[in-house]
């Protein structure tokens, strides 16, 4: 399937990020420069549905959550107590209960997005919903107010 940037001339990719709002949910391919560890020991990256949390003002990148099958044990019991339930029974997308990793909010450029992104969306989170994460979000003891900061979340 051709990603959005084989579909799009290069002002409207620009465009891109300013139709992208808070609470969007995606599934793209994500790699290690955006804080995803592959699943198998040859991979390089891995599809993940995420959650958009706020974007620069610039509007060249992307703040987000992912949300995964189950809470990561390797982590410590503060940032595991950072994960947003989410049912499969409201959201359409998921074949099972998961979770949101609200512990470290994750960046992607609007060209590695616009470069990987298939034209799939998948909704938007409920409103209360986000409002919970981005709390949780704010509230991680591995966030810096500067990096909160450049999503406007503060």
């Amino acid at each position: 399937m051709p990603s959005l940037a084989d579909l799009i001339s290069p002002l409207s990719r620009k465009d891109l990020l300013s139709t992208i709002q808070p609470g969007d949910i995606f599934r793209i391919r994500l790699t290690i420069e955006e804080g995803i560890t592959p699943k198998n020991k040859d991979d390089s990256s891995r599809n993940k549905y995420f959650i958009v949390i706020g974007k620069t003002k610039d509007k060249k990148v992307i703040g987000f959550v992912v949300i995964n099958s189950c809470i990561n044990q390797n982590l410590s019991i503060q940032l595991q107590q950072l994960h947003y339930p989410l049912r499969a029974a409201k959201y359409f997308f998921l074949d099972h209960d998961s979770y949101v990793c609200c512990g470290e909010l994750k960046e992607i450029t609007i060209e590695h997005f616009s470069d990987r992104y298939t034209c799939q969306s998948f909704g938007s989170i409920d409103k209360d919903d986000l409002k919970y994460i981005t709390d949780a979000v704010i509230s991680s003891p591995i966030e810096s107010p500067k990096h909160l900061r450049k999503f406007g979340l503060i």
